[in-house]
């Protein structure tokens, strides 16, 4: 039996919860720039934070583009799971903006300066990140409690 999905766009630019994923993935995109390549501990555990909640926002955006219809059907309460994910994310963040900022930020090399600019700018988008995984784990802690089975309400009786 052949699998059709059907895109569901309209989701990232008309709501909020949509715009915060897609600023969650734009906001990781410079964090891996300005992070990558590790050489310190520091810095593995920032780049291994990044590329972890990259890759969950990246399934959560395609559960919501095109796969909400199929993984609904494994009665997995899916809004739980994103909230947990997102919250998760955030404490992350959290420790590895602090651990970046507070290993690079008064470091000065000669030779190595612009290096440690990008790791110090590395943090601070880790910094607004992690404001962004907040508000987005917020949201969906809101849309949980007002749904607790995660199930999509069925449409109103004409």
């Amino acid at each position: 039996m052949p699998l059709m999905l059907e895109l569901k766009y309209e989701y990232f630019p008309a709501t909020w919860p949509g715009r915060i994923k897609l600023l969650e993935l734009i906001l990781a995109f410079f964090c891996l720039v300005c992070a990558a390549p590790a050489y310190w501990d520091t810095q593995h555990w920032f780049l291994f934070v990044v590329v972890v909640s990259f890759i969950g926002t990246i399934f959560f955006s395609l559960y919501y583009l095109c796969l909400a219809e199929p993984l609904n059907k494994l009665q997995v309460n899916w809004l739980m799971v994103e909230f947990w994910f997102t919250a998760i994310a955030t404490f992350g963040y959290f420790t590895a903006f602090i651990a970046m900022l507070a290993d690079f930020s008064g470091a000065e090399d000669e030779e190595y300066q612009y290096w440690i600019d990008a790791n110090i700018a590395a943090g601070v988008f880790g910094l607004f990140n992690d404001v962004v995984y907040g508000a987005g784990a917020y949201l969906i802690y809101v849309d949980w409690k007002a749904n607790p089975t995660g199930a999509t309400a069925p449409p109103p009786a004409v």
